[in-house]
């Protein structure tokens, strides 16, 4: 978690990716790159130009900060996944929705750069708020293996964050059988893996309800929550992370901002298109 980039369009909305990563970069030592894609080489300078002047709105003391235009090749998520490769363990950190001046639409290219990408993707969803990043760091699973995926790179984030994890699960109350110390078997074995690979005590939660986007983010507002981790993929058998996938759900209504994470068995549009 040494390098952030955070793509934005012109738009306020999508400069709150960049206060976001400010926070974040602050707490673990990090580095920013503020870049806008950009249709002609011509519209380069002066779209570096508004990205220094949109620096002078927002708190970058102490933050190792740098900005950039880069020119569209193809479409906007495969620019920005060139420019992740360029950074070898880099994170995308962006907003789900922002229209700026440029024809750049944050939130169209959300679904498609997730798609692409095998790297973790920091959205900040609108109803996000910016912390300072001292508070629990929830992880959600299911009882898949595609969302336990999440494990090693949540207890990377409790590490550089010096966050306490919380491992979540939601069931449904019509499955909900069983005694209280029952259901916790479950999140209480991932929680013993996840503090072996963090060094952190974990915690673990079963909430019951039919909503787990909304169990979710009320608990990690209940919490104080800086950041709920998530694998784009789960039980539901989804093949890909879209607008009605219980990982959207998050991002639209968390209080903080939602790491998504692709299973590395789950092949990008790049690879099954080879």
């Amino acid at each position: 978690m040494q390098h952030f980039i955070v793509p934005v369009d012109g738009s306020d909305e999508s400069w709150r990716g960049v206060d976001v990563a400010l926070s974040i970069a602050r707490r673990c030592n990090a580095r920013v790159e503020v870049v806008e894609v950009v249709l002609t080489s011509e519209a380069a300078a002066d779209s570096e130009q508004q990205l220094k002047s949109g620096l002078k709105d927002h708190d970058v003391e102490g933050v190792d900060i740098t900005v950039g235009a880069i020119g569209m090749e193809g479409s906007v998520a495969t620019t920005l996944c060139t420019k992740v490769r360029e950074h070898p363990g880099s994170t995308v950190v962006m907003t789900s929705r922002g229209r700026g001046r440029s024809t750049v639409f944050v939130g169209s290219v959300t679904e498609d750069l997730l798609r692409k990408l095998n790297d973790p993707v920091v959205i900040v969803g609108p109803e996000a708020t910016i912390s300072d990043f001292a508070g629990p760091i929830l992880v959600t699973v299911d009882g898949s293996d595609t969302s336990e995926a999440a494990l090693p790179i949540a207890a990377a984030w409790s590490i550089d964050l010096s966050s306490q994890p919380w491992i979540v699960e939601v069931v449904q109350p019509d499955v909900a059988d069983g005694s209280e110390t029952e259901r916790a078997r479950y999140p209480q074995l991932l929680a013993q893996r996840l503090t072996a690979l963090s060094g952190h005590t974990v915690e673990h939660e079963v909430l019951i309800d039919r909503r787990p986007d909304v169990a979710i983010s009320d608990f990690a507002g209940e919490l104080n929550a800086s950041l709920i981790v998530s694998s784009t993929h789960g039980r539901t058998g989804m093949p890909r992370f879209v607008a009605g996938s219980t990982a959207a759900g998050f991002v639209r209504l968390a209080p903080c901002p939602v790491l998504l994470i692709r299973p590395p068995h789950i092949e990008t549009t790049e690879q099954l298109s080879r």
